[in-house]
């Protein structure tokens, strides 16, 4: 097979005159294979980040736009939802890099050459199972320091964002909709708050209806007062009949805003921005809320589980590419298979993540998916080194 050749004669440059040379505790091959992994982790990542962040932007672009804010503003917010945009990354990533790494090794038959060299499949397990412990610490660091820093600060800016009227409203030549049934147009601002050629369309009460347009207007705020105050306009609603139009001119109007600026309470933390030890022992500050322990107890368990189920992905890649043996078809079958024995495995997740939301006592439910993957990996490993032994076996 001129493959097997070119392949053989790849991983012996590879290999060099030293084959067990060793930098921290891998060999050349070892690291082959871990660089593959790595370049082909880099490239999945940054697609589905794209896709991902792009399910997250039309909603911050929804906020941003009806927030009256600049493209400065999307970008701050695009920035701290990437954590949770990580979170669905890193482990998708990690799957599609060992899959697309794995079936490439063993299109250009340096797979079958490593094994028919004599590296087992826990030779080969190894530096898998060092790429996905790269994956669990990205994944810890996310869900650990990153998320919580990103939740907290993107929560505080929406909110600030919401309570900024004038900013809000003090728009030039755009139609916003500061509330359901309330459209605002400001022909020009000056820097003195002062508005020109301001048309309102209030329908918050669609019985009634009413359109106002005024050559200009100030905003005045007070607490949480916000008036309008319009000058020299027009203010239009329907009559009792459909052919009808009611017209009232005034030289001064004041429309009341202070639905928009209504204060929230204290915001309440959502579990996901609490630190590990927090969420482990909440503090009575933090059950004296819409939450309870058991809320922060699923959530402490999902940021321990999900790292170590990322870790499991590539060896599980792995070993279900190698279990069905070599085929001249390729893998495709096989990578059906992973890619559904990791949705089910995430599924056993945010089931377990439901039962211990109800009751805290049953937080070891979370641990039951990175079990049940590593007798996964266990079974075919021992399964396919059985293999090997019974192939060599004399007669």
């Amino acid at each position: 097979m001129p493959e097997a050749v070119a392949a053989f004669a790849r991983l012996d440059q590879i290999a060099g005159s030293r084959p067990q040379e060793r930098g921290f505790g891998l060999n050349r091959l070892d690291r082959y294979i871990l660089g593959q992994l790595v370049r082909a982790f880099g490239f999945f990542a940054l697609i589905f980040t794209g896709v991902v962040w792009l399910t997250q932007a039309v909603r911050l672009i929804d906020t941003v736009i009806a927030s009256g804010q600049s493209a400065t503003v999307f970008l701050e917010f695009s920035a701290l939802v990437l954590p949770q945009v990580f979170v669905i990354v890193l482990p998708l990533s990690a799957m599609g890099a060992a899959l697309y790494t794995l079936n490439k090794l063993y299109s250009d038959s340096e797979l079958i050459v490593m094994m028919g060299a004599g590296l087992g499949p826990a030779g080969l397990l190894r530096p898998v199972a060092i790429f996905g412990a790269l994956i669990a610490a990205a994944m810890s660091a996310t869900l650990l320091v990153l998320v919580p820093l990103g939740g907290t600060a993107l929560a505080e800016r929406t909110r600030a964002i919401r309570s900024d009227v004038a900013g809000a409203l003090i728009v030039e030549r755009q139609f916003i909709h500061p509330v359901d049934g309330l459209t605002l147009f400001i022909g020009d601002t000056s820097r003195a708050g002062e508005m020109a050629g301001i048309f309102i369309n209030d329908q918050r009460e669609p019985e009634r209806p009413v359109t106002y347009s005024a050559e200009r207007a100030l905003l005045l705020r007070d607490g949480d007062e916000v008036r309008l105050v319009m000058e020299d306009g027009v203010a239009l609603s329907p009559g009792t009949s459909f052919q009808r139009l009611n017209t009232v001119r005034f030289e001064q109007f004041v429309f009341d805003l202070s639905e928009i600026a209504r204060t929230e309470g204290v915001r309440t933390p959502r579990p996901s921005e609490f630190a590990l030890r927090d969420l482990l022992d909440p503090s009575p500050a933090m059950l004296d809320t819409r939450y309870d322990r058991a809320d922060y107890m699923a959530e402490a368990q999902y940021k321990i589980v999900l790292p170590l189920l990322a870790w499991t992905y590539p060896a599980i890649a792995l070993v279900t590419l190698l279990a069905g043996g070599y085929r001249r078809s390729g893998f495709g079958r096989r990578v059906f298979v992973a890619v559904g024995v990791a949705i089910l495995l995430q599924v056993v997740v945010f089931v377990a993540k439901d039962r211990v939301q109800e009751d805290a006592g049953l937080w070891p439910l979370m641990h039951a998916a990175p079990a049940l993957a590593l007798v996964y990996i266990g079974a075919l490993t021992l399964r396919l080194s059985r293999g090997r032994r019974v192939a060599r076996a004399p007669g």
